[in-house]
């Protein structure tokens, strides 16, 4: 089944939302996600927002389905050059964890 723009960032907002970790990580983050094309940025409560991200991660929809599925840890997500990520380091890898509880259904 092929994921719109507006099911992956559904997705996205909605596993934020239920993730204590993303609150936790206190990150507002931008994600460019590519296949299918989207940007969003969210706050620490999941939230879309309009503020200024302290990260901004590029990002493939099926790498951020395998991040959250298991299959892929977020680091080496990262060192397989599977995403980029700019903002401050601590914060990248608290987010970065958390992304690892979402539940993506689409």
């Amino acid at each position: 089944m092929t994921t719109s723009s507006d099911q992956a960032v559904k997705a996205l907002t909605t596993a934020a939302q239920a993730a204590p970790a993303w609150g936790d990580a206190g990150a507002t983050v931008r994600f460019l996600i590519s296949e299918p094309d989207a940007d969003v940025t969210l706050d620490p409560q999941g939230l879309v927002t309009d503020a200024a991200p302290t990260h901004v991660v590029r990002i493939a929809w099926a790498d951020l389905q395998d991040i959250a599925a298991g299959r892929r840890t977020f680091m080496r997500a990262v060192t397989g050059r599977r995403l980029s990520s700019h903002g401050p380091l601590m914060q990248t890898f608290a987010f970065g964890q958390a992304l690892s509880t979402f539940a993506l259904d689409h």
